[in-house]
């Protein structure tokens, strides 16, 4: 996930959240990106590129023991 879409869920996440103001719904959204920003700065990044790679294992077919 690159950081736009990441700036975006967390964004959206924030929404979900807020309590909306009639009247005041340009300052509600404004505050939804600004604590996405700090969601991103706050988030460690020291992984090796997200979720990690799954391997596939060799497949062994099942012998018939019968």
């Amino acid at each position: 996930m690159n950081y736009e879409e990441m700036r975006m869920c967390f964004a959206m996440f924030a929404m979900l959240k807020m309590t909306w103001r009639r009247g005041e719904e340009a300052e509600d959204a404004h505050d939804c990106w600004y604590i996405a920003e700090e969601m991103i700065k706050a988030q460690p990044f020291d992984h090796d590129g997200g979720i990690a790679a799954i391997k596939k294992r060799p497949y062994k077919r099942k012998t018939d023991v019968s």
